[in-house]
Order: structure tokens, then C-alpha cells, then sequence
């Protein structure tokens, strides 16, 4: 497994597949052969309406005729031929019948094995929908992403302070758990805090050295001896030198390996740097020394003067002794001092920043302390704030110290982790890289900035990007990275809350509610009732009518009898007009009504007076009474109208008064950590886009998604935050096993047909796309 990149969700593998088994097409009601027995039955209908028609003109013809003539037997002929006409519709109906009994059998034993294929294939759907289900609940959350097994080395560009604590983070635990790491972190942010802490939580031993304030418990010197102690001062004197020769560096190195060697075994920066002071001091004694040397009487001037010496060496350097002291003396003639005093200059003010280092530690050559073992973890780290002189000797020598630790042979071979290296010089940068790559050790260079110094380490095997803070970084990562090429990036939230809450409420409410609610209502009736009403009774006739007549005695018989003629004539008129009122259909009064008055003439001829001039007639003479039948019809018609209305008046009031009083404590604390994703298909790789990138998210060139060498390739971004993982359930895959990352498909409603599988009707003559 080669370097760790990051981590990618496994979406791919987190979704269902699609059952392969093609679904058991519904058959075809149109078979073709359904569809040429309609067509030969349409064309056999015409022939079936002719013959019918055919056979009925023949019948009728040859009837009529024989209908004329008289003639039975053309009756015969006409039947014979309606029978010939008639006879193949029989034949045609019996074999129309029998073939669609044996289409329906047909279609029947076709949607039977329909079925049946379809429950198989449901069942084999419903097995695999199963199967899947078990897959992505066993299936991994996360892909961890390794780069190629020849690729030791990672070059990060951009990010902020988070996301390179985070990066660090990472990497860091999966390199721990293979080697020992040494962390460089240059960048003064402080980014090897979290997998510190990660690395005790876990019981891994680890040192965290802040430079220049733990320069005395730093054991960059163990183990070294004079002479690596040399070389490794004059690599950090020229370290920011752009100008530095060859020549300069070796003459620097041969005046600390003279001192070095006139030390002794016992080499630490403090002493080094008394020795160089002492060498500064001992320029105006030297020019004493080689006057007496020429004296021939000069010994007790030389006692003399070399009382003074030793008062001032003892102060310059008290940590040498006599016999040092005396070596340093005769180190370099005086010639060769004049020649080399910038030189001690340059070199005593490079060690004094750096005296202490290695003073609580027992480092250097002799030294009584036994070394500290060096840790699991060991970050050296230079505190935030503005950079000074000490911090970038001690910068510049820690970058130094990792790269022989590295090419160490007899020690370990550590990975390394160099934050803020762009504040590295290129060829220091350069030799550590080489000696890593060398030994395949895992080298993680993370850039500040793509400044224009630093995008010389572009290559295409060990580059990724993280979030770029300005337009020109940004833009030539993009030319980098090719413009216009796709990559999928998530959507991350990660959401924490802590609630701890204490409350008091109270509350008070008068309330006063006054109403008045006030009604009418209005009620019209109007009506019509229609009747009729039929009387009939019978009522006894009354006649009052009393006639009398007077005349004299000396009448003759004739005017007599023309009075009584005329009297009789005037009463039978009487009676006739009020027999017209009655009843007309009743026979019997209208007999009864004669023979009244046949009795009242006779009356009348009984109440003669023999001996008066007058007579009296009376309306009735007696007997049954006449009886008279009287009908009556009424017919009515009325009409009414009523009136209502009613009024109505509430008033109402009423008064509350609500007091309450509420209080929660909560004594705990509820924590709440939530971290959700969502994966976007659609980033298109531009300035803006590398700017915008998620802080806790790095893209790689070479970590393409599906087939690398596509052109259509789409990149993935990699999580580099192990907070984001969590606990969830990981595998791990190299770049070229990455699965390809595409949209999932819309879903599409059970309501919308499948256009690709509903039968299409045959083109027409007419259709456009039938013309040629």
C-alpha cells in the first residue's frame, strides 16, 4: 500500500444496481398472424355482403316472375341460386369460428406463460433487491485512497490552517502505524497539534518541541560528531544565501573543524561558540604574543602579559579548559586571522542564537547524559508571531537534522512531514527530498502558497491542491490541472451543539371581554287556496196561490164559460212555467202535478156557488205533496298573506384573570455532532472553483475516478479530515481501482409509461415518415 491520499465516499458502492435480467415482454396482441387473418377477414366481409345481397336479388327476382307468370317453378330456380350464394357464408362463418377459438386458445396459453415468466422473473428481481440490500449494508462508507506503491512522496499546494491540520491529521496516523514520523512544521501555525493529541490519546510516544524556546531540550546534535557538527553550522549559515559559493562554505567548514578538533571530544554550540569568541578576543593578544617571541629578554614581560590573557580567556570561555585554550591559541598564525576574521564573525553570530541548544539534552561527542531515544512521533514546531533571526537558524537546522536522520544508516529512517516548506531554501528543500526518495522514505511537502518559487515542484505524480487563497496561485494550478476538466467534490456539514440552559417564567393576564350581539329575522307568507263545494236536496212544492172571481147572478152560460175557458187557460200557464223550473226528468211529480190539477178544477167546480156570481180556486186541492229535487255547486277561491318578525338583543361581559409561573433547570450538558454529505457531479476545474474549494477537501490530478486514461475522466476530491469519517466501516483502494462517480439516474414515476416498451402502431399510408 503506497502513500495515504485521503478518504472518498463510496457512493457507487452504496447504490443498488440495476437487476440485469431483462423484463418478460407483454405479448403482442398484433401478432402478425392476427393481424393477416383480420386483413383476410375484412377482405372476406365484402364478399360476404355481395353474395348476401346477390342471393336476396335472385330470390326476389325469380319470385316476382313466377309471382307473373303464374309459375311455381321459378320459385324453385330463385331459392336454389339464394342457396348457392348462401352456402359458402356457412362454410366461411364455421371456419371464422373455429379460427378464433384457436386464436383465444392461443392467446391464453401465450398470457399463461406470460405469467409464469414474469413470477420468475419477479422472483429473481425480489432475490436480487435482496441480495443487494445485505451488499450495502455490509458495503464500506468510505474508500480509502492509497497513491501507487512507487510513489513516496506528496506535495500539497494552498489550504488553510485547518485543512492542513486536518490533512496532517490524517496522514499522520496512517504513517505512524507503519513507522516512526518526524514533523517539521515551519509554517508557524501550529498544524501537528491534532495528531499529537491523536497520538497520546492512542499511547504513542511522542515529543513536541517548540523552537527557539526548547532549543535546550532539543537533541538535534546526539549522536553527531565535531565534524557532521561543522557541516551541519555551515549548511545553516548558508542557508537563505543565494550567493553562496563552494569556496566560501569549504572555508567556513575549515575554520569549524580546526576549532571542533582543538575542542576535543566533547562538541556542543555553547563551547563551539566560546572557542570562536575566544579566537575574536585573542586578535589583539596575538599581535603582544609575536612581539615577545623577537625579545631575547622578554620573559618576565611575557609572565607579565600573559596574566592579563588568561583573566580574559577565563571570562570569554569558561567552559574550556587551559589545554583548550592553549590549542586555540596556536590554531591560526596571525596572518591567517586577519585573512578569516569576518569569517569568525559570521560563524560566532550564527552560534549565539543557537548556544543553547542541546543543553538539557546530554548531546555531543563525550558528553556524560545518555541521549533521550528519539520518540514515535517527534514534531519540532516554530512558535506564530514575527520570525526572527533564531527561529529561522532553528528552522533552517531542523530541516538539516531530518534530512541525516534520514540517510542515517546505523538509526531509523523516519517518515517526514514538512509543513511550510516553501520557506525552505530550493537546494536544502532539494537534498531532503533526494535522500527520501533514495531510501523510499514517505516525504509530505506542504506549500503555503503557489508563489512562483514554490510551483517549481510541480509534477505530475505527487501534486494535489487544496483551497488557494489568490487568483494567480489559483490559475496556475488550473493550467496545471487542465481548465475545463470535471471532478466530484461533497457537500460537507458537520454540525455540533452543545446546550446547557437554565430558565424562570413568569406570566400574568387580566382579560375583559364586553360583547353585544343583536338580531332580526322577517317572515312573508303568501298563499292561495282554491275549492268547490255541491249541495243537493228535495224541498216539498208550495203553491199560495188563490184566485178569486166574482160576478153577477144575471150572467148567461156562455160568458161563463168564457171566463172559466180563460181562467183555466192562465192557470195551466202558471203551472207549466213552474213545472219548467223543477226537475224535467222527473215524470212522476210532473203526473202528480196533472192530477193536482184536475183535483183543483174540480175543487173549483165543487166551490161553485149556486147561487153567488163568483168563484175561489185554490193552489192545491189535497193529496200527496209535490216534491222538488234543488242542486247546488259552489266554487271559491281564496287568497292570504301573513306577516312575522322577530328581534333579539344579548349583551354579554365577562372578566379573567390568569397568573402562571414556570422554571426548568437542566444541571448536564446535551451534546449534538452531526456530519452530513452530499456529492456534486458538476465542478468544472477553473480559478474560481480551486478558490472556493471545501477546506476539509484536496485535489489530485491522478486520482481520477473510473478509467484514467478516458477523456471524459472525471477527478475525485479527497477527504482529508479523519473527523469526517468517524468510525464508519473503510476499504482501501489504489488510484486505478477508484469507481467511477456518475449521477444517479431521475426517478421516474410508476404513472409515466415506458415509451421503449409500449408496442407502436403500424405507420399509415398517410404518415409522413411512411413517404419515400
Amino acid at each position: 500500500m503506497g502513500l495515504h491520499l485521503g478518504w472518498i465516499p463510496n457512493e457507487p458502492g452504496l447504490r443498488a444496481r440495476e437487476y440485469a435480467a431483462p423484463a418478460p415482454g407483454v405479448p403482442d396482441p398484433d401478432s402478425p398472424e392476427a393481424a393477416a387473418l383480420r386483413a383476410a377477414h375484412a377482405a372476406r366481409a365484402l364478399w360476404t355482403r355481395l353474395l348476401i345481397v346477390v342471393g336476396l336479388l335472385a330470390l326476389a327476382l325469380f319470385g316476382l316472375v313466377g309471382a307473373v307468370s303464374h309459375r311455381s317453378w321459378f320459385w324453385g330456380v330463385g331459392a336454389a341460386l339464394a342457396v348457392c350464394c348462401w352456402l359458402p357464408l356457412l362454410e366461411f362463418g364455421v371456419r371464422r369460428r373455429r379460427t378464433a377459438t384457436r386464436m383465444r386458445r392461443e392467446k391464453e396459453d401465450r398470457a399463461v406463460r406470460h405469467a409464469a415468466d414474469l413470477e420468475v422473473y419477479q422472483r429473481g428481481k425480489a432475490a436480487w433487491q435482496s441480495s443487494e440490500a445485505e451488499r450495502i449494508a455490509a458495503a464500506p462508507r468510505w474508500l480509502q485512497v492509497a497513491a501507487h506503491e512507487d510513489i513516496t512522496r506528496l506535495d500539497v499546494f494552498g489550504g488553510t490552517p485547518q485543512g492542513r491540520q486536518n490533512l496532517l491529521d490524517g496522514v499522520g496516523q496512517m504513517l505512524l502505524a507503519e513507522r516512526a514520523v518526524i514533523v517539521l512544521d515551519l509554517s508557524q501555525d501550529r498544524v501537528g497539534e491534532g495528531l499529537i493529541a491523536a497520538a497520546r490519546q492512542a499511547g504513542i510516544s511522542c515529543q513536541d518541541y517548540q523552537l527557539p524556546r526548547d532549543l535546550a531540550a532539543t537533541p538535534l546534535l546526539a549522536g553527531l560528531t565535531g565534524d557532521e557538527i561543522a557541516s551541519l553550522i555551515v549548511e545553516v549559515l548558508h542557508a537563505d544565501d543565494a550567493n553562496a559559493t563552494a569556496a566560501g562554505r569549504a572555508t567556513d567548514l575549515m575554520i569549524l573543524r580546526k576549532v571542533t578538533r582543538a575542542l576535543g571530544g566533547e562538541v556542543t554550540v555553547s563551547r563551539l561558540h566560546e572557542a570562536l569568541s575566544l579566537l575574536l578576543a585573542d586578535a589583539t593578544h596575538a599581535t603582544h604574543a609575536t612581539h615577545a617571541t623577537h625579545t631575547t629578554h622578554a620573559t618576565n614581560a611575557t609572565n607579565a602579559t600573559s596574566a592579563p590573557y588568561d583573566d580574559r580567556a577565563m571570562n570569554v570561555a569558561p567552559h574550556l579548559s587551559a589545554a583548550e585554550q592553549a590549542g586555540l591559541h596556536g590554531l591560526f598564525g596571525a596572518g591567517m586571522r586577519s585573512e578569516i576574521g569576518g569569517n569568525l564573525i559570521r560563524l560566532a553570530a550564527v552560534l549565539e542564537p543557537l548556544a543553547e541548544l542541546g543543553a538539557d539534552a546530554g548531546t555531543g561527542v563525550g558528553a556524560e547524559a545518555t541521549p533521550r531515544p528519539p520518540a514515535r512521533l517527534t514534531c519540532l514546531s516554530l512558535p506564530d508571531g514575527p520570525r526572527d533571526v533564531a527561529a529561522d537558524l532553528a528552522a533552517a537546522l531542523i530541516v538539516q537534522w531530518a534530512t541525516r536522520s534520514v540517510a542515517d544508516e546505523g538509526g531509523f529512517r523516519p517518515a517526514v512531514v514538512l509543513a511550510g516548506a516553501d520557506e525552505q531554501s530550493t537546494r536544502h528543500l532539494s537534498r531532503l527530498t533526494t535522500v527520501c526518495e533514495r531510501y523510499e522514505v514517505p516525504l509530505v511537502r506542504m506549500f503555503s502558497r503557489l508563489t512562483e518559487e514554490s510551483s517549481r515542484h510541480l509534477d505530475s505524480r505527487h501534486t494535489a491542491f487544496m483551497r488557494l487563497a489568490t487568483r494567480p496561485e489559483a490559475l496556475r494550478a488550473a493550467e496545471h490541472i487542465g481548465l475545463e476538466r470535471k471532478f466530484v467534490a461533497g457537500r460537507f456539514s458537520h454540525r455540533q451543539s452543545v446546550s446547557r440552559s437554565r430558565t424562570k417564567t413568569t406570566t400574568e393576564a387580566t382579560t375583559h371581554t364586553t360583547g353585544r350581539a343583536e338580531g332580526e329575522a322577517t317572515t312573508h307568507t303568501t298563499g292561495t287556496t282554491t275549492g268547490e263545494m255541491y249541495s243537493e236536496a228535495q224541498v216539498p212544492r208550495a203553491d199560495n196561490h188563490v184566485h178569486i172571481h166574482a160576478g153577477g147572478n144575471g150572467g148567461g152560460d156562455s160568458g161563463e164559460s168564457g171566463s172559466r175557458e180563460e181562467f183555466r187557460a192562465r192557470v195551466a200557464r202558471e203551472r207549466a212555467a213552474a213545472a219548467g223550473e223543477s226537475d224535467r226528468g222527473s215524470r212522476r211529480s210532473a203526473g202528480r202535478g196533472g192530477g193536482n190539477q184536475d183535483q183543483a178544477g174540480g175543487g173549483r167546480r165543487g166551490g161553485q156557488s149556486g147561487s153567488g156570481g163568483g168563484w175561489v180556486v185554490a193552489g192545491n186541492g189535497g193529496g200527496k205533496p209535490v216534491m222538488d229535487t234543488v242542486k247546488t255547486r259552489t266554487r271559491f277561491s281564496a287568497q292570504h298573506t301573513s306577516d312575522a318578525k322577530t328581534q333579539s338583543v344579548t349583551n354579554t361581559q365577562e372578566t379573567s384573570h390568569t397568573r402562571s409561573e414556570s422554571r426548568s433547570r437542566t444541571d448536564g450538558a446535551s451534546v449534538g455532532d452531526e456530519i452530513t454529505f452530499e456529492l456534486v457531479y458538476d465542478h468544472t476545474v477553473k480559478p474560481e472553483t480551486l478558490m472556493a474549494l471545501p477546506e476539509d477537501q484536496m485535489l489530485a490530478p491522478h486520482v481520477v475516478a473510473g478509467a484514467p486514461t478516458a477523456p471524459e475522466s472525471r477527478m475525485v476530491a479527497l477527504v482529508i479530515d479523519p473527523a469526517v469519517v468517524g468510525t464508519d466501516a473503510v476499504a482501501s483502494v489504489s488510484p486505478h481501482e477508484i469507481p467511477a462517480y456518475e449521477p444517479p439516474a431521475p426517478a421516474v414515476s410508476s404513472h409515466v409509461p415506458d415509451y421503449e416498451r409500449v408496442p407502436r402502431a403500424a405507420l399509415g399510408a398517410g404518415d409522413p415518415a411512411d413517404s419515400s
